[in-house]
């Protein structure tokens, strides 16, 4: 194997391995409240930074567009099984929460924002370097 293939493969190992942690350190920050008071909304915010973020360094460490959803998959993952009850009954994110269901519902759309933003600067620029034909 050459040494981009082997970079290639170690930065998509990279970014997956990102993703789940992003993941992770998000779901324990959903509870985070002022004391007696109201939910914090610093995983949401993270999320939506974050997110797309690691999208785009997944698909620039590699190459491929379709890479990028690697950390998007394993990101998921996390926030599927903190979603889900453990045996003793125990879930992280919980129903009364809503920074854990609104950061559920968007840290996926913002992933999916960071592919399709610089697709779309990508064609706009392919389009507006295009002569004008007559």
């Amino acid at each position: 194997m050459n040494k981009e293939r082997l970079l290639s493969i170690a930065g998509a190992v990279v970014a997956t391995g990102l993703g789940a942690v992003l993941g992770l350190f998000e779901a324990f920050l959903t509870p985070l409240r002022i004391p007696h008071s109201t939910y914090l909304p610093v995983a949401l915010v993270l999320a939506l930074i974050a997110n797309p973020a690691l999208s785009w360094f997944a698909a620039e460490v590699t190459g491929r567009r379709l890479a990028a959803i690697l950390p998007a998959f394993a990101w998921c993952a996390v926030w599927f099984v903190a979603a889900s009850k453990t045996n003793e009954g125990d879930l992280i994110i919980t129903g009364n929460n809503w920074v854990g269901l609104v950061t559920l519902l968007a840290g996926p759309i913002a992933f999916a924002l960071g592919v399709f933003i610089p697709v779309m600067l990508e064609q706009r620029r392919a389009l507006h370097s295009k002569p004008p034909t007559v």
